[in-house]
């Protein structure tokens, strides 16, 4: 039974469409691509990029196993009402490899792992935004990234000359 469009799984389903839209196109498949690298036809494959069956997980991660996206990047850009994030997770896999490394540390402290201090949790997260910055800091500041600046800024039109009826300052008495 299809639900109403207000009904918020109506809403999910259209946020999963344009999800899988989108990553389908970044990533240049077909449909037909997209559903032979699910293992699906290529009717059961339109369907769920419509939107027109049940929300499946399995579904989600065989998508993203045919597209080498995220699938996990997937869930929460649907949770959050945030479609890029799925294209911005979908190369790096953030968020898939937070999951492990949480599912990896529960593995070495086990339940105690709901008694970490949020505070811990943040100063972490800082520390890796600080190790970005720096990352992408040296990568503006890197030579190459600076010929490749050149070079396109000398392709662009030059300033104008200054006009020849305004004296120059050393025309001034």
């Amino acid at each position: 039974m299809a639900a109403s469009p207000k009904t918020p799984l109506s809403r999910q389903a259209r946020l999963l469409s344009k999800i899988v839209k989108m990553v389908r196109k970044e990533r240049n498949m077909t449909g037909a691509e997209t559903a032979a690298g699910m293992g699906v036809s290529l009717r059961t494959y339109q369907d769920f990029e419509a939107g027109r069956r049940e929300f499946d997980f399995n579904k989600v991660r065989l998508f993203a196993k045919a597209t080498r996206s995220d699938a996990v990047g997937i869930l929460l850009a649907i949770h959050y009402g945030w479609p890029e994030l799925a294209v911005l997770l979908m190369d790096n896999k953030l968020a898939s490899a937070c999951y492990i490394l949480i599912r990896d540390l529960f593995t070495e402290v086990g339940p105690r792992l709901s008694r970490v201090p949020s505070a811990l949790l943040v100063s972490g997260f800082r520390f890796i935004r600080d190790e970005v910055l720096k990352l992408y800091a040296r990568q503006d500041a890197s030579s190459e990234n600076y010929i490749e600046r050149a070079i396109n800024e000398s392709l662009e039109a030059p300033p104008e000359p200054p006009d020849d009826d305004e004296p120059d300052d050393d025309d001034k008495p």
